[in-house]
């Protein structure tokens, strides 16, 4: 929990969309995502695979600028 201005706000991971993510694996946009332990990691989508089969929940690859692929999970909408 993080507080702010005297209110207690829930910290939560944000919410992709898996049309965003396809989108910009094929582009080869350079993409800035941000998991829940509150590390950022920018570089290009390299591959997405299903996580636990929901159709929500993502295991994406992603080639960071330092040339070194990272799996970072994602949830979507």
């Amino acid at each position: 929990m993080a507080k702010l201005s005297g209110m207690v706000v829930a910290d939560t991971m944000p919410v992709y969309s898996y049309d965003w993510l396809c989108e910009k694996m094929c582009d080869r946009s350079r993409v800035l995502i941000r998991t829940t332990d509150g590390k950022s990691h920018i570089g290009l989508i390299n591959g997405i695979r299903p996580e636990d089969g929901s159709g929500r929940h993502w295991l994406v690859t992603i080639c960071c600028d330092d040339h070194t692929n990272k799996t970072v999970y994602v949830r979507t909408a």
